[in-house]
């Protein structure tokens, strides 16, 4: 069975049975997991780092 990223939809290779697959798309780079002999398909986002969301720079700017 042909499994595609449920997110972006690149196609991520024929697979059967069950597994998981990360999107190797840089922007993606989620997880799908699927099971091809009841056809389920489920994405999970990846996940950027809280430690990266309040930081400063040198000077004083603060990212958000």
């Amino acid at each position: 069975m042909e499994i595609r990223c449920k997110n972006c939809g690149k196609l991520l290779g024929d697979f059967e049975g069950k597994g998981t697959v990360k999107c190797t798309r840089t922007e993606c780079g989620g997880m799908n997991i699927f099971e091809t002999s009841t056809g389920k398909h489920e994405f999970i986002p990846k996940r950027k780092p809280n430690y990266l969301k309040n930081r400063a720079t040198s000077s004083g700017v603060t990212f958000n």
